[in-house]
């Protein structure tokens, strides 16, 4: 055996998405086998595999992969903050959005995510700290639409794929209540009752709202943050809606921010999504952006 492999460690969810993880293995490990690696593989089996993987095993290699979904990249970037560790991190997205990749334009084909992979260069990129110990590589949101991606059935996911977060979105409708919450972004606090706020560092929020490509660069040490006030009426309703169709998110019905800590604070039971998982959320809740937290390679 040539004694110049380097080691790669590729953690795999093997039921993330329609399971082209699992399908396209073989074809996977020989790809980075001819690019030089010794390719150790890892199966998860439940929530938290990953991220105990990567804090325990990750400084052992030189390049760790991570094949699944958004939520499975959570737990390996989780698990690489945890450790501390430092190798470059690659990305096959194989999950029922993807919208971490489609951020970066990565290959959703696993075959040619690997192909990105070991003929790509390592580019570093933020990632948010949310609170003391969990972490996001995309978003963190709250209220409408963000408890679509972890409500949706995974069965429900592999058959409709983006269309089930769109239509479960829709039906989310109808659950919107106000939230009460000050949001104190680098110093600055915006005090409001929201229906919906996302710290993000990506242009796709659960396949149900975007945002321009101009206006996130995800190596710039701030987070861009979408807040949606309470609608008093039908009609600015409508506008809020308008706007977010057309992407004008300078509109004064929103508050369009960027920084690089957030504070928010108001009741404990809020629940939050961190790339699409569900999360806890207390009555202060503190968001640091951790600038080039990552070597990704593509």
């Amino acid at each position: 055996m040539n004694s110049e492999l380097k080691s790669l460690h590729l953690i795999i969810n093997p039921n993330a998405g329609t399971r082209q993880g699992r399908r396209f293995l073989p074809e996977m490990i020989s790809i980075f086998n001819r690019a030089g690696y010794l390719c150790s593989v890892y199966v998860t089996e439940k929530r938290g595999d990953a991220v105990d993987f990567a804090r325990a095993h990750a400084g052992e290699a030189d390049l760790v992969v991570a094949c699944g979904g958004d939520g499975t990249l959570n737990e390996v970037i989780t698990g690489l903050q945890l450790g501390r560790h430092k190798p470059s991190l690659g990305y096959i997205p194989c999950g029922s959005t993807n919208d971490f990749a489609s951020g970066l334009e990565l290959p959703l084909a696993p075959l040619l995510a690997c192909d990105s992979i070991v003929l790509g260069n390592p580019r570093p990129l933020d990632v948010g700290l949310f609170g003391s110990d969990r972490y996001f590589s995309y978003t963190a949101s709250f209220g409408a639409f963000t408890s679509v991606s972890w409500s949706t059935s995974q069965n429900v996911k592999n058959v409709l794929g983006h269309a089930a977060y769109i239509l479960e979105g829709i039906r989310s409708l109808a659950d919107i209540h106000p939230i009460h919450m000050k949001v104190t972004a680098d110093g600055h606090e915006y005090e409001d009752d929201y229906i919906f706020g996302a710290v993000c560092n990506s242009t796709s929020l659960g396949g149900v709202l975007k945002l321009d490509d101009s206006e996130v660069h995800m190596s710039d040490g701030l987070f861009e943050a979408l807040l949606i006030p309470f609608p008093p009426d039908l009609l600015v309703l409508n506008r809020i809606l308008t706007a977010l169709r057309t992407h004008c998110y300078d509109d004064p019905s929103l508050y369009f921010l960027r920084a690089s800590s957030f504070v928010f604070e108001g009741a404990p039971e809020i629940t939050w999504t961190l790339d699409g998982e569900a999360a806890e959320g207390t009555s202060r809740v503190e968001i640091k952006n951790i600038h080039n937290a990552i070597s990704l390679i593509y």
